[in-house]
This record gives C-alpha cells, sequence and structure tokens, in this order.
C-alpha cells in the first residue's frame, strides 16, 4: 500500500519538526505530566509506580528520583497518565496522540541519553503516523473497539522508532508489526468502569517496544496489515487520501487538545452547558434534566456507574455530579461524587436525547442542557465546542492553574518550573539533557 508507505518514509526520514509544532508539542508533554502526577492520589497508580522495577534507566513520574527499566517506567507512567481522564486528545478524530507516545518516548529518549529536542520530535513524529492512521481508519459507531487498545501499540512502535532514528525499512517494519500486536479491548470496559482499560496503553507502550526491537532483528510485517487489522477486522471505514494528504504542512499535534474537565473528551460540552445553568438554579430545585448531546456522548448513558472511571464515562453523572457541585475541578469527577446522594437524584432525573445532525467540525460535538426547576422554570445552555480543543485551546494560565491543581501537594513546584521551561518569551533549551531536566521538573 504506497500511502502507509509514504506516510512512514516521511516519519523516518523528514526533518526535525518547526520550532512551533515543537513548542506545541512541549505543552503537550507538560499537560500529560502534570496529569500523571495528579493520578497519583488514586491507590492503584501508586501501587503500579511503587512497584515498577528493574534497571535505571528511565523516570517513573510519579515517584520522584526513581528510575527502572525503561517498558517498566512506559507501563507505570501510561498507566498514570490516563488515569484521571485529564490527558490530551486528538480532536479530528478518536485518538490520544500523547497517550499512545509520550510514555515510550519519553522512557526512550531518557535511557539513550537523548535531549528534549529528540523527545519532542519522536513525540511529534509519533502522534502524527498514529493520528494519520486514526484518520485514514475511522471505525463505526458506536465503538466497539477502544483506541487505548488499538491504536497504542502503534504510536508508541512509532515514537520509538523516531528516538532511535531507525533507518525508513525498520521504521516501516515497526510501525506495521505494532498494527498487528493491535490489542481488542473492548470499549465497553470503560463505561462499565473495568479499570483494565487504564493499562492498554501501558500494554500498548510494551507491545511498541518489541516492534520496534523484532524489526531490527529482520521480522517483517504485512503491508497490507492495517487494512486487515482495522477495516475487514474491525469494520472501519477507509480513507487512505488521509494517510498522506498535507504531510508535513499542518502536523497532528497542532489539531489536539488539553482536557479542562476530568472526564471523557465526548462529555465536555455536555458538562460545560451543564457548568453555565448551574449558577441558575439550587441543586434541590431541579426537577428534570434534559440533555441533547452529540451520537458519541449520547452513548455513554449509564444511569448508576459504580466506579471511578465508569462515572468519568457517563454523560448522566457528568452533568448531575456538576450541577450538584456547581464546580468542574478533578475533585468534582471523583469517585466520591459516586456516593452523593444529591448527585444520585439529579443522575435519575437526566433524560438523553441523541443530536443526530450535528454541525461540520469543530462542532461536531455539540450539547444541550435544559434543566426544569420545580416551579417551572427553564434554564438551558448550550455549547457546539467544548473549551480545549484547537478551536478554544485553553490559555497558557488556564493551562498552569490546572498544573497546579493536579500537582500542588504532591509535586509543589511543578507548576512554576514548567512556567519557566514554557516561556512563550524564551527559546526553548531543546539540546538540554533530558534526564537531568526530568530530575529538575520532578523534584
Amino acid at each position: 500500500m504506497p500511502d502507509i508507505h509514504t506516510l512512514l518514509t516521511w516519519a523516518a526520514e523528514s526533518a526535525e519538526p518547526p520550532e512551533p509544532v515543537l513548542r506545541t508539542t512541549l505543552t503537550i508533554v507538560c499537560d500529560d505530566l502534570a496529569a500523571m502526577i495528579g493520578a497519583h492520589t488514586e491507590p492503584e497508580v501508586r501501587f503500579v509506580s511503587a512497584h515498577a522495577c528493574g534497571p535505571n534507566e528511565a523516570t517513573v513520574v510519579g515517584v520522584p528520583g526513581k528510575r527502572v527499566e525503561r517498558r517498566a517506567a512506559a507501563l507505570a507512567n501510561a498507566v498514570a497518565a490516563n488515569w484521571i481522564e485529564l490527558d490530551g486528545g486528538y480532536r479530528p478524530a478518536t485518538c490520544h496522540g500523547s497517550l499512545y507516545t509520550l510514555p515510550a518516548a519519553l522512557a526512550e529518549v531518557e535511557t539513550g541519553g537523548g535531549t528534549l529536542r529528540d523527545l519532542l520530535s519522536s513525540v511529534a513524529i509519533g502522534y502524527e503516523v498514529v493520528a494519520r492512521i486514526a484518520r485514514a481508519y475511522r471505525p463505526p459507531l458506536p465503538l466497539a473497539l477502544h483506541p487505548h487498545a488499538t491504536l497504542s501499540p502503534i504510536g508508541a512502535a512509532a515514537a520509538i522508532a523516531a528516538a532511535r532514528r531507525l533507518p525508513t525499512h525498520q521504521f516501516t517494519h515497526a510501525v506495521l508489526g505494532a498494527a498487528s500486536m493491535s490489542l481488542t479491548g473492548p470499549f465497553g470496559h470503560a463505561t462499565e468502569g473495568a479499570t483494565v482499560r487504564n493499562a492498554w496503553a501501558g500494554a500498548g507502550a510494551q507491545l511498541g517496544f518489541t516492534a520496534a526491537d523484532i524489526a531490527v532483528a529482520g521480522l517483517t510485517a504485512s503491508s497490507g496489515v492495517l487494512g486487515e487489522v482495522f477495516a475487514r477486522v474491525g469494520g472501519a471505514d477507509r480513507n487512505l487520501a488521509e494517510l498522506t494528504g498535507g504531510l508535513g504542512e499542518r502536523y497532528a499535534v497542532q489539531d489536539g487538545y488539553q482536557k479542562p474537565y476530568a472526564c471523557c473528551q465526548y462529555l465536555h460540552s455536555s458538562v460545560e452547558a451543564a457548568a453555565r445553568v448551574a449558577p441558575e438554579v439550587e441543586p434541590a430545585a431541579i426537577s428534570a434534566i434534559a440533555v441533547r448531546a452529540h451520537p458519541l456522548a449520547a452513548a455513554l448513558d449509564e444511569p448508576a456507574p459504580d466506579t471511578g472511571l465508569a462515572g468519568r464515562f457517563s454523560l448522566p453523572h457528568a452533568v448531575a455530579t456538576v450541577l450538584s457541585a456547581r464546580d468542574t475541578s478533578a475533585r468534582t469527577f471523583a469517585a466520591a461524587s459516586l456516593l452523593d446522594p444529591q448527585v444520585a437524584r439529579l443522575r435519575s432525573l437526566v433524560t438523553i436525547e441523541e443530536w443526530t445532525d450535528p454541525p461540520p467540525p469543530p462542532h461536531d460535538r455539540p450539547a444541550r442542557v435544559r434543566v426544569t426547576l420545580a416551579d417551572g422554570r427553564v434554564v438551558e445552555e448550550t455549547v457546539l465546542s467544548a473549551a480545549g480543543g484547537p478551536d478554544r485551546p485553553l490559555t497558557r494560565d488556564q493551562l498552569l492553574d490546572k498544573y497546579e491543581t493536579l500537582t500542588a501537594e504532591l509535586r509543589p513546584g511543578f507548576t512554576d518550573r514548567v512556567r519557566a521551561l514554557t516561556d512563550p518569551g524564551r527559546p526553548i533549551d531543546l539540546d538540554r539533557a533530558l534526564g537531568p531536566l526530568l530530575d529538575e521538573v520532578l523534584r
């Protein structure tokens, strides 16, 4: 298939991404590092990080000063990155490009003694590869398989291959080999709250290392594997022009999003609409909540989630907890909200209507929240596109506030160090060795 080979040849042979792309990638890296740190309030995440082991190669972000074998570090950091649903994503397709690339790239570049330049370049290139594959092979709705399972080996392999500067034929077989290892994690695990879902990207990172290693050893992959895995088996619609159209003109990282709300991004327009309604209503006076939401959100209709993960993937719970708390900070979506009787009452009042004809992008994930009060008064808000995406990016101050909320307790000073590292008025010190930089930022 010439299109995938064109993409992978470009990825293997491309020059360093331009400075604006590297700066955007640095923002993505810092955002995901903050999510990794913030997740260490959760006991499962602390356990995974504490039990990572092996040779002193790569940093475990959640444990100050701890380095372990690179694959173990990538697993621990990937589990942490997506645990509280505040890692970044990719708006044009269902793909968390940084989650699939950063944990592996971080471990590989640090182990190899690389620089910040090496990290940012490998993440940007790996992100480009996996995002274009996600656009070229769009799965049918409702989603049966979760992209954290299907796409993470590909993103990891591409980032590792870029970090190692593999020649084109090895780069190609690493990525295609990783596609053949694509996992079959059911999307329903997220809505049901089965938290093994939070380990799929970590497993994908480890498979990415395997795919890169065996490609160097000479093992080959089929050029038709993407069609076999994603179209024939997964039922995806193919649009192969997405693999190469405009290649190198605009990078996929520039169409990513950073999450302001600690839940599935499909729910963000509903959450934002509920947040606009909340100051106008008393929770105890609410008698009905009608939500009209785009198809991806409307499918997340679990009325009584029983784990923190399930709550972050439940439209009724997300809207109810925001109306109850009148707050959208990360703590609002924590597992404790599941036990709140007022939230439970409000969840029971939610009805969902699918927005069957949403506008074109970037307004293709709209929501309307209509709250009826006991006295008959109605308060309604509509959000066509939630904050955080490329059309409504979070400001620098909003991002820094997010980092402070996530890290102040566990890693005081992280936000100030990131503020200095990402200062738009100063050039990025791209040649700074990654290991010492991580020691400084994460101390």
